[in-house]
C-alpha cells in the first residue's frame, strides 16, 4: 500500500531523497497551506520542518490537535531551538522526530512506515474505543510497535467484557499500568479500583488483608476490619504476582471466582461481593503447577483472558517515545532543566538489554535528571549511568590518563629506597588518592568550571559531580 506523506515546510529538493516505490510525498511550503491540504486530502502522515513561515510548528500541531486531524506528525529537527521544543510536543501528541545531521534517511523511513502502521489500526479501532487513543499509545499506555499494537487490540476486545484477565510478563514491563487501563476504560471505571501486591504482604496476614477478619480473630485484631475484596466491591481488584500466593490462600480465590462469596477471617457469614479480578505474574505458572505450587483449577478460572506483556527489548522502537515521555513527567516533578535526549544518547538507551523493563528506564532518568545541569543530554550523560554502579576502574583509568592534557602532571611523593632500591610500599599512592590529585589539579586549573573539567579528565560531569561528593571536594573548601 502506497504512504501518502505531506512534507511541510523547507527545501523540496529532500523530497527525491525520501521517496520510493511505498511513500508519495507531497510538499507545501507553510501550515496554512498544510491544514488545507490535511482536510480536502487523505494523507497517511505528516512531516513537519525544522522552522516554518506564517506559522510556527507547534502552533501547527496545536492546530492539528484543535481541528481533531487525525494524523501522526512527525517532527524535522535540525538545530537546539527545536531540541528544546520536541519535549512540549510530545506532550501535544507528535508521533516521534528525526534529526537529519545525526540519522540516516532510512530511519525517517522506518518512523514513517511506523507512523502509517498505527494510523491504519487505529482506522480499524470502533468509534466507541477510539476516544481512549492518542497519537503515541492507548489512554496512559505509551507505544506503537507491533507488539504494543496487538495488547491493544486486546484492550479493545475487552473494553466492555467483564472478564477475568491475567497480565504475563517480566518485572517492570508495565502490568500494573494496564490493569489500570483495563478498569479506568472498561465497565466498572466509575467503581473502586483496588491493587494488592501479594508477595509484599506476609502469607499470614495477606488473608485478612484480602477478606478482612472479625474482631478477636487473632492475637491484635481488636476490631473488625473489611479487606480489599470489599473496598474493590461492584469495582476491580488487582492481584499482583498471584503465583507468589500460598496454595490454601488461592482456594479461597478460587471460591471467590466461583461464587462470589467471602467470609472474614474468624467469621461465619458469608458475603456476597461483585468483583472483577485482574492478576498478573512474572512467573510460568504452568510449571508452578506440576511443581505443586499452584492450583491447576485456579490457573483455569483466572486465565480466561491472558495478555502477555512484552519486555521494552522486544520492542525497541518504542524506547525514544517512551523516555520521552518519562523525562516529561519527570521534568514537570522535579522541575529540572532536562529537555532532550540526543541522538547518540538515545541510541545508547536503544542498545541496552532493560532488564528492569520500563521501571529500570524510568529510574535510570530520574538519576540523570537530578543531577545533570544541561538541557540536552549527551552521549556520556547516559553511557555514565548505564554501566555498573562501582566500576571505578574505569573512571580512574580515565582520570588518569587525562592527566597530560594539560600539561601538568600530578606530583607524587619521591619514592624511598632502600639498601636494595626497592620502593616502599608507604609511598606508593592508591589509585582513589591519585584519582582525588587529578580533579584537584584539574579544578583549579579550569577554576572550577565544570564542564571543561569534565572534558579533560575524560568523564561525564555525572561522574564528576559524584566524585566530588565521594571525595567530599568543595570550591574554597567551602
Amino acid at each position: 500500500m502506497m504512504i501518502k506523506v505531506l512534507y511541510i515546510g523547507g527545501d523540496p529538493k529532500i523530497i527525491p531523497k525520501i521517496s520510493d516505490s511505498e511513500i508519495k510525498i507531497d510538499h507545501v511550503q507553510n501550515g496554512m497551506i498544510a491544514l488545507s491540504a490535511i482536510q480536502t486530502q487523505n494523507y497517511n502522515v505528516a512531516i513537519i520542518e525544522n522552522q516554518l513561515p506564517l506559522m510556527k510548528p507547534t502552533r501547527l500541531i496545536k492546530e492539528f490537535k484543535s481541528q481533531k486531524l487525525e494524523i501522526p506528525v512527525i517532527c524535522i529537527v535540525r538545530d537546539d531551538s527545536r531540541r528544546l521544543q520536541i519535549l512540549d510536543e510530545v506532550e501535544l501528541g507528535i508521533y516521534g522526530w528525526y534529526e537529519p545531521e545525526n540519522s540516516p534517511v532510512e530511519d525517517l523511513k522506518v518512523l514513517i512506515n511506523s507512523a502509517h502502521q498505527f494510523h491504519e489500526f487505529l482506522k480499524n479501532v470502533p468509534k466507541i474505543s477510539k476516544r481512549h487513543f492518542r497519537a503515541n499509545g492507548y489512554h496512559r499506555i505509551v507505544g506503537t510497535s507491533k507488539e504494543m499494537i496487538s495488547i491493544y487490540h486486546m484492550l479493545v476486545q475487552i473494553k466492555n467484557k467483564d472478564v477475568t484477565t491475567i497480565l504475563y510478563g517480566e518485572s517492570g514491563t508495565g502490568k500494573n499500568l494496564i490493569s489500570n487501563t483495563i478498569h479506568e476504560t472498561g465497565l466498572r471505571r466509575d467503581r473502586p479500583m483496588v491493587a494488592v501486591n501479594c508477595p509484599a504482604i506476609p502469607s499470614e496476614l495477606l488473608e485478612s488483608e484480602l477478606f478482612g477478619h472479625e474482631k478477636g480473630a487473632f492475637t491484635g485484631a481488636v476490631d473488625r476490619k473489611d479487606g480489599k475484596f470489599l473496598a474493590a466491591n461492584a469495582g476491580t481488584i488487582f492481584l499482583d504476582e498471584i503465583g507468589d500466593m500460598s496454595p490454601s490462600l488461592q482456594s479461597k480465590i478460587l471460591r471467590v471466582l466461583e461464587s462470589g462469596e467471602i467470609e472474614r477471617v474468624g467469621g461465619a457469614q458469608t458475603i456476597k461481593v461483585s468483583v472483577r479480578i485482574i492478576s498478573a505474574t512474572n512467573q510460568n505458572l504452568e510449571q508452578r503447577i506440576k511443581d505443586g505450587l499452584f492450583r491447576q483449577d485456579l490457573f483455569h478460572r483466572i486465565n480466561v483472558f491472558p495478555i502477555t506483556v512484552p519486555s521494552l527489548r522486544s520492542r525497541k522502537s518504542d524506547i525514544p517515545l517512551t523516555a520521552m515521555v518519562i523525562l516529561n513527567k519527570l521534568s514537570k516533578k522535579h522541575q529540572t532543566q532536562v529537555k532532550y535526549i540526543s541522538p547518540g544518547a538515545m541510541a545508547l538507551l536503544q542498545s541496552y538489554s532493560w532488564g528492569g523493563n520500563v521501571r529500570e528506564l524510568e529510574h535510570i532518568l530520574e538519576r540523570i535528571v537530578l543531577i545533570s545541569d544541561i538541557p540536552i543530554l549527551s552521549e556520556n550523560e547516559i553511557k555514565d549511568h548505564l554501566e555498573l554502579e562501582g566500576n571505578v576502574e574505569r573512571d580512574v583509568k580515565g582520570v588518569i590518563d587525562k592527566e597530560v592534557v594539560g600539561k601538568t602532571p600530578v606530583k607524587t611523593a619521591e619514592p624511598e629506597q632502600n639498601g636494595n632500591d626497592v620502593i616502599s610500599v608507604s609511598a606508593i599512592k592508591t589509585l582513589k588518592e591519585l584519582e582525588l590529585e587529578a580533579i584537584k589539579l584539574s579544578l583549579e586549573r579550569n577554576n572550577w568550571n565544570m564542564t571543561t573539567t569534565s572534558k579533560e579528565l575524560g568523564i561525564s560531569r555525572m561522574t564528576l559531580y559524584r566524585k566530588l561528593d565521594q571525595h567530599s571536594l568543595k570550591k574554597n573548601g567551602k
